[in-house]
């Protein structure tokens, strides 16, 4: 009797660990590498991850600012079978007003529920545990200013931004693993004699994107990044328009032939984003309402942001 009672308890607790633990993944594909556990099974790409994962650069205009600045937002990003809402902070020190700039920026918290359909596609290990909160990302940008306010010459600036690994990689929120990217950026201002119009601002930036995957033969991805933006200015009202992006090189799709074993692997690293946002600017407090949306698989989210900015 008492066997009976132990096999009974044991087959119990086993049923209702298996249960918990994962579904089937007999489909998926190990990328091999050792220490990831199971992000083993993710595919570090920004189709495959978070809207907070690997983003793409915020643009600047190729100016660096003349004051010190604190950031609050909140953003809601919405695809099918993932809704997140996070906060985001932001801290830019100008440490040579015009000329130095450093930026600390990131998200304290990320609030998420993802279906269990996403999950397998993206081949997470986890099941969907309902509305979850982790902490975020946390980056450090630099900017410098080469060339400004020059009659026949576009302002010119250079950034450098990397990433801390504070995220979690576990239901591929976050890739736990370092990302940078540099840029240059130019940008010109013309004031036309307009009623409407006392600005119109034109920039683009072009440079390189860089982060760590978790495949054991190709452990790097890599490519262009790349943004051009318009912003139209009446007094304190400033309102934009951008188009950017990043290309890895495929780094997935590279090694189909060496682990896919006939799996087509989809890279899903070349994500491409449109931006349209409203800014009003004050004394001491700006004011923000901006629309994102991704426009390939590689970036399915569609974002609204609001956030207020201090001054000093």
């Amino acid at each position: 009797m008492m066997k009976k009672t132990t096999l009974l308890i044991l087959f119990s607790f086993l049923t209702l660990l298996l249960n918990a633990q994962n579904r089937h993944n007999n489909d998926w594909i190990d990328f091999g590498q050792e220490g990831w556990g199971p992000a083993q099974w993710l595919q570090i790409a920004p189709g495959k991850m978070g809207p907070n994962a690997l983003p793409v650069p915020k643009m600047d205009y190729a100016r660096v600012g003349v004051n010190h600045q604190f950031e609050v937002s909140a953003h809601y990003h919405q695809m099918t079978g993932d809704t997140t809402i996070n906060s985001d902070i932001s801290f830019y020190w100008a440490v040579v007003p015009k000329k130095v700039a450093v930026e600390i920026w990131g998200q304290p918290s990320e609030t998420y529920r993802t279906t269990n359909d996403v999950r397998d596609e993206r081949q997470i290990w986890y099941d969907d545990e309902g509305w979850t909160t982790e902490p975020g990302d946390l980056f450090v940008s630099t900017y410098i200013q080469l060339t400004r306010d020059k009659k026949h010459l576009p302002d010119i600036s250079i950034n450098y931004t990397l990433k801390t690994t504070t995220g979690d990689n576990l239901h591929a929120r976050y890739t736990n693993a370092s990302m940078n990217y540099f840029y240059l950026a130019a940008g010109k201002s013309f004031y036309p004699n307009s009623l409407l119009i006392d600005e119109i601002r034109i920039a683009a930036l072009a440079g390189f994107y860089v982060w760590q995957t978790n495949i054991k033969d190709m452990a790097q991805n890599e490519g262009p990044v790349y943004e051009f933006g318009i912003k139209i200015k009446k007094r304190n009202i400033s309102i934009y328009t951008e188009l950017g992006g990043y290309s890895g090189y495929g780094v997935y799709d590279f090694i189909n032939p060496i682990i896919g074993g006939g799996t087509s692997i989809e890279d899903a690293d070349d994500p491409l984003v449109y931006r349209a946002g409203i800014e009003k600017a004050g004394l001491k407090f700006n004011f923000m309402a901006e629309f994102q949306s991704g426009l390939n698989n590689d970036y399915p989210f569609n974002t609204l942001r609001l956030g207020v900015t201090y001054k000093f």
